[in-house]
């Protein structure tokens, strides 16, 4: 009997497809690059994960050959997902023994499916099949490792997650921090693995507490479809961004900071603050730490560095805390005359009326017509 397939079975097909030719070229790539190969088998493990679906969905659950076939490996899905994320947020990347705990609860169910596989592949009739598989305990099985996707999925992603948070949360100190590729990828990708962790949470929630049978079939199929999406664009924005570098910001300060003497650190805070004070340099809306390091003739990191030490802040925030000590003082020199508020703001640095806004409360905890109403 011919096999056919549905409309859902194609797009996921087309996601397969997409997603085995980018892991193909990730992981034959002349570029050293871990993290290029760590995504490349990132995205072979999901072309294997919507390979399952295929088969679950299709009549090729049918066909003798291809019953209890070994494709179960999405417990390898979240640990090289994690994985992935650390090369992206670490400077000095590399793989670890550490990192082998990680896979084992996956090897060991990859071990499973592979020995019932050899167990069944020479009986020819279906239910004797079922029946091995019944003895081995198949369906107990899958109901731990359907627990235990979930259980690890939330780990990693919480974990990497939180390795996100922190880079990008340091990458802001930049101005232009938008513009970097690698801001908006990681977000991305945040983006997308939380939403196909989360939607994979409430399916499995409803399937172990049985509510809502009557659209199971639905609830998954949007989860294969999200799955073949995610495969589809990990793969081919995947291997567009991995010819990008990565901005020079993906630094660790902390190794940083301890190869700058104390007499260096002091230098670089004088002339940072003389910038300040006596030049004005935050007047510049455009001022950026790449420029006004060039201008102090230190590194961009040197600079970055000494102002998250000595300062308590970012680079944008010491820059908008004498941006709106700027204004207060027009402020209190325009009383009475007919300078507007956004003029001030214009003029003291800020590049809109809205940056100047969150910045005012931020260290006034007050808005400005509240604080020009006050010393009036």
């Amino acid at each position: 009997m011919p096999v056919t397939f549905s409309l859902f079975e194609i797009l996921i097909i087309i996601g397969l497809s997409q997603g085995l030719i980018t892991a193909s070229l990730l992981l034959t790539t002349q570029d050293k690059q871990l993290g290029k190969k760590i995504l490349g088998v990132t995205v072979l493990v999901f072309c294997i994960a919507n390979c399952r679906v295929l088969l679950h969905s299709s009549d090729l659950w049918d066909v003798p050959a291809f019953r209890f076939f070994p494709v179960g490996m999405e417990l390898f899905l979240p640990p090289l997902v994690y994985l992935y994320l650390l090369s992206l947020t670490e400077t000095d990347f590399h793989l670890r023994r550490k990192y082998l705990l990680y896979f084992m609860p996956g090897l060991f169910f990859a071990i499973y499916d592979i020995a019932l596989y050899i167990m069944v592949v020479g009986l020819e009739s279906l239910q004797a099949k079922d029946q091995v598989a019944t003895s081995f305990y198949f369906n107990s099985a899958n109901q731990i490792e359907d627990h235990l996707i979930v259980v690890m999925t939330l780990f990693f992603i919480a974990a990497g997650g939180r390795k996100v948070y922190i880079y990008l949360t340091w990458l802001k100190q930049f101005k232009d921090y938008h513009s970097f590729p690698i801001y908006r990828w990681l977000r991305s990708l945040i983006m997308w693995f939380v939403l196909l962790g989360l939607v994979l949470m409430i399916n499995q929630s409803l399937d172990s507490l049985a509510v809502a049978m009557e659209v199971n079939t639905f609830r998954w199929r949007f989860f294969n479809l999200l799955l073949a999406f995610v495969t589809y664009y990990l793969g081919f924005m995947g291997y567009k961004q991995a010819g990008l570098k990565i901005h020079d910001s993906k630094l660790n300060l902390v190794s940083l900071s301890k190869k700058l003497s104390k007499d260096r650190v002091s230098v670089i805070e004088q002339k940072l603050l003389d910038k300040l004070t006596n030049e004005a340099v935050y007047l510049d809306p455009s001022l950026t730490l790449k420029t006004l390091a060039t201008d102090m003739e230190v590194s961009a990191e040197n600079l970055s560095m000494v102002v998250n030490q000595k300062f308590e802040m970012s680079f944008r925030d010491l820059l908008n805390k004498y941006r709106v000590s700027h204004v207060k003082t027009k402020m209190q020199q325009s009383l009475g005359n007919q300078s507007t508020i956004l003029n001030l703001a214009l003029d003291s640095g800020f590049n809109s009326q809205a940056s100047f806004y969150r910045a005012f409360k931020k260290f006034e905890g007050t808005s400005p017509k509240a604080y020009i109403d006050k010393i009036s």
